[in-house]
This record gives C-alpha cells, structure tokens and sequence, in this order.
C-alpha cells in the first residue's frame, strides 16, 4: 500500500479478501483486477467509504448491490468485463463520479437514475446488449465522453445527448442504430465515430464535419433487423430509389416546394415555448399540468433543431424536409435537413443553391 493506493490485481481471489477491513479507512483506491471474485459483500461499502477508486474490471459479478450508495466519495468505478446484467438506482447517489466504465457485461438497459450523476464525465458502456440508452443520461451536463459501441439491439440514441454541452466525445460504432441526429454541440464535439452502422439510410447535414472517409458506403443492407419499427417513418428518395427513415415522432413531413405558407400547429406552438423555457431542457413541469403525450415529447426534447442557423428553432411533431446532395461530390451519399417553417427552408435553399442540389422525395 502506498499512499492509500492498494494493488491486489491478478491474485487469484475467489472472493472479497477479508484483509481489506484491516485499513478500510486508509485506502483510497483499490485495484482487485481480473481476480474471480463473485460478489461483492456488504462490509466492503459500510466499512471502505473513503473510496475515491475502484477497479474490479475482469472478475465474475453478476451485480452491484444497492449498498453501493454508501460510497458517497466513490470518483471511478470500473466493473468492466464482468457479468452484471443490471445496474442498482441506487447508483444515482453517487454524485461525485466522474468515471463510469461498464464495458463488457451483460446489460440490457440503463436505470434512469444515471441521470442523478451530475459530475460524470466519462460513460463507457460498449460490448453490452443495450437497446436503448434513456433520455435521464441528459442531465448529466458534464459528461464529456460517451462510448457505445457494440450494443448490437441499440436503435437510437436520444437527441438530448448530442447536445450535451461538454460532449467532446462520442462513439457508437457496430450497433443497429436507424437515425443519427439532427443536430449536435458543435462547438465542443470533435469526433463522433459511426461505423458499420449498416441500417443507417441518409447523413443529416450536421453531422458532415464528422463523416469518415468510408461514408459513401452507408447503405441500408440490414434493414430487416431493425427491432422497432415504430421508431421511423419511411421516405423514397426518386435519386436512389430507397427507403430513407425519418423519427416517428415527425407527425407532419413537408416538401417546401409542395407546400404554402402553413402556421405552425398549436401543439407545435406549445411544445417549442415550453422547451426553450426549460433548464437546459430539463422540465420542471408537474405531469399534471399537460397530456403524457406532450409531457414526454417535452421531456425527450425535439427530433430536430431548425436547419436554417439564424433561426435554431425547435422542431418536434412538424417540419419541412430537404434531401440534398453536395455538387462537387461524385459519391452517392444522401443528406437530410430539417427546417421550422417553409420560409426558413426557402432562405437556406437560395443561399446553399452553389453547393447543394435538391432531390425528389415522396413520402410513404
């Protein structure tokens, strides 16, 4: 032990050795890596609550108990390579954690109350069987690296978290992901990784900065996988002749050239003033004081932002669409972009007209 640093990897424990307890309150950081401990007992929370670092990577737990709240101090815990296949709430009453490395288990779902890890900086949940990640994750305002990878069940990621306004970094490659946001922090996101991805159908604009060098090999081979199909509506692009899939929640998708100068719908209207009145779209309205419906829209924040920069308004149920290729770009790649209203997309298309050439779409 060194400075309240304790290695005891790689020592073939079968279980929790009781040898801790004899300097519980001086040790700091204890690494018990690739040992075959199954469990972790109870003792190990009440009486080790100094903890500021944990790594149990590569042993044999099936889960973390509910006891674990009791390290209020706890700053990183790495349980990777394991096999958990839940996570306690109680894990929300860590406030002070800053690292949180799951990687490797057997989860299927994340508990909402990750959501309660207001200092959390690094989430690595890759090589699960994750389907979806819930919308709570975006309170986490710091979080700064969120890495996904190979949660093959994994559809979509909520919009919420690619606006996260520490995100530097985000990888979610090799999942089964249908829809890529509409728009994202780009002012402190520098990479966004997305590979073999292969039910994915169209770019939309925001994203471009992040492409990799393979984009024109995005093409939707595996679309009979996708496992909810009530998450997208289908659009034919006449350029490709293929099915481009679009959020659900886009009730109404407008062609500007097709439609008039339509005001907003009331619902629209009231979802976009309540949102853009809310912390950090957090809501803090009581769910009585709106239909469940537009409660949890508000709550899952909108499917798109306006397209058109000088506008940025929130868009939720309705939006007029543009498919845009680049001019100069002999490869095939289809991108989308959402605007608010037919005026926003008008202005957008006469001053992108160099770059961009509009393509056909019908709706299905």
């Amino acid at each position: 032990m060194n400075f309240g640093v304790l290695h005891w990897s790689y020592r073939d424990f079968r279980m929790m050795p009781e040898e801790l307890r004899k300097c519980g309150q001086e040790v700091l950081e204890v690494y018990l890596k690739e040992n075959f401990i199954p469990a972790i007992p109870a003792w190990f929370f009440e009486e080790m609550v100094r903890l500021k670092f944990i790594c149990l990577a590569g042993n044999l737990l099936e889960e973390l108990p509910e006891q674990i709240s009791l390290l209020v101090n706890l700053e990183t815990l790495d349980v990777s390579q394991n096999e958990i296949k839940a996570l306690p709430k109680s894990l929300g009453c860590l406030h002070n954690l800053t690292v949180l490395k799951l990687n490797q288990n057997m989860l299927t779902h994340l508990p909402q109350e990750v959501g309660q890890l207001v200092n959390l900086e690094v989430l690595d949940v890759s090589n699960n069987r994750l389907n979806e990640i819930p919308v709570e994750l975006s309170q986490c305002v710091n979080i700064k690296e969120l890495i996904l990878n190979d949660n093959q069940p994994l559809v979509q990621i909520p919009q919420k978290l690619f606006t996260l306004p520490q995100l530097v970094y985000v990888s979610a490659e090799r999942c089964d992901l249908v829809l890529l946001p509409f728009a994202v922090n780009t002012v402190s996101l520098e990479v966004l990784k997305l590979f073999n991805n292969h039910a994915l159908t169209h770019y939309p604009l925001a994203l471009e900065k992040f492409m990799q060098p393979n984009y024109d090999l995005l093409n939707a081979v595996e679309l009979k996988r996708i496992r909810k199909p009530f998450y997208h509506r289908e659009i034919i692009c006449e350029a490709l002749q293929t099915k481009l899939i679009f959020p659900a929640d886009l009730t109404a998708i407008l062609d500007r050239r097709k439609s008039g100068h339509n005001a907003s719908t009331l619902v629209e209207i009231c979802l976009q003033k309540c949102y853009d009145q809310s912390e950090r779209g957090v809501i803090h309205l009581p769910t009585t004081c709106l239909p469940v419906a537009l409660y949890q829209k508000l709550q899952h924040g909108p499917v798109a932002i306006c397209g058109s920069i000088p506008c940025g308004k929130s868009i939720f149920t309705r939006g007029i669409l543009g498919l845009v290729k680049r001019r100069k770009h002999a490869r095939p790649v289809i991108f989308s972009i959402l605007f608010c209203s037919k005026i926003c997309a008008d202005l957008w298309f006469q001053y992108s007209c160099d770059d961009f050439s509009e393509l056909n779409w019908t709706l299905i």
